[in-house]
């Protein structure tokens, strides 16, 4: 837009893009995404920030840790932005493709792996953990009411995972 408030030659406002009418580009499937996903799903590191001092002529004296980060928690979003795609992609090659079904599941197994144990070590925020486990892994947290003989109000509260 010109400082007139006008419309410049050349504009795109209101132009089809290529994500509209059909016309959207799309990543296709390769191998070599299966052993890319079970790479970033890999067991993550935690990033150390240290504290660096150095003599006068700019050499290392010596470096402390002064934070340690948890680890990057892996999520398929992240890796299906990583390749270029949105992640009902990685769902539909599920569907098409044996192999990366495979794949798929077992990086779905390694996060679940990863949140049960950075959980456990309070690396990650417990809320967020429960909520993850929840709603991306199938686990539960009931409790249910059972009539025990002649006791019709005991409770008994079993986990279930």
């Amino acid at each position: 837009m010109s400082d007139k408030g006008q419309f410049e030659k050349g504009n795109t406002i209101g132009k089809e893009t290529r994500f509209q009418k059909g016309n959207r580009a799309s990543v296709k499937y390769r191998e070599e995404y299966c052993q890319l996903l079970l790479n970033f799903f890999a067991v993550p590191e935690r990033e150390i920030v240290y504290e660096r001092k150095y003599y006068k002529d700019g050499t290392l004296q010596c470096e402390t840790p002064k934070i340690v980060l948890p680890p990057r928690f892996p999520t398929f979003e992240l890796f299906a932005a990583s390749i270029g795609v949105v992640p009902n992609t990685l769902l539909n090659w599920c569907e098409k493709y044996p192999r990366f079904a495979d794949a798929y599941a077992l990086a779905k197994n390694i996060q679940l792996g990863i949140a049960k144990a950075h959980g456990a070590m309070k690396d990650y925020d417990s809320n967020f953990t429960k909520f993850l486990l929840v709603n991306d892994h199938g686990m539960s947290d009931k409790a249910t009411l059972e009539a025990a003989g002649d006791k019709p109000f005991e409770v008994n509260i079993h986990v279930v995972r």
